[in-house]
């Protein structure tokens, strides 16, 4: 084990993927979501763990369009932590309330649209509820903004052609 005072990054975040059907379909702005997988399929963030910390367990927050982080559960070792984060769940079990962002413009995660994702993971420590450390010295890191789009409604694959009349 490697000593940590480097400031390695105890967690990094390697994709976000959203589920379709048996596939993991990466999040971007080129594969917009349908209203139906933003209700029926998760995004996944994929995660690559510093061997550094094998045993420190590891918080993770979710900032969505620049509101502020929202914190997912904690990954505790020991517990067979997944590489695969799921937390697309958590977020549309919320009740259907207004939302405004930090700059004071309504943002609602189901509205169709572009939005923006950015994580941040760093070292647990303490007992949960405590403040939650993000900082370089706490094996903290940030990733850069993801974008993605959810269509006004659902639409046709453009590769999907039917020339059945050939």
């Amino acid at each position: 084990m490697k000593p940590i005072n480097d400031y390695t990054p105890a967690a990094i975040v390697t994709g976000l993927y959203q589920v379709d059907g048996p596939c993991l379909e990466p999040l971007t702005e080129e594969y917009p979501l349908t209203p139906e997988m933003v209700s029926e399929f998760p995004i996944v963030i994929d995660l690559e763990f510093d061997p550094a910390y094998d045993f420190d367990s590891i918080i993770v927050d979710l900032i969505y369009d620049t509101m502020d982080p929202i914190p997912l559960p904690d990954l505790i070792r020991g517990s067979n932590i997944p590489c695969c984060v799921p937390y697309w769940f958590h977020w549309f079990t919320i009740p259907d309330v207004v939302l405004h962002g930090k700059n004071g413009r309504v943002a609602d995660p189901r509205t169709p649209g572009i939005h923006t994702i950015q994580i941040r993971t760093a070292r647990k420590t303490g007992v949960t509820g405590n403040v939650r450390n993000f900082s370089p010295a706490n094996g903290g890191w940030m990733s850069g903004v993801t974008t993605f789009v959810i269509a006004e409604e659902d639409f046709e694959d453009p590769g999907d052609t039917d020339d059945d009349d050939e």
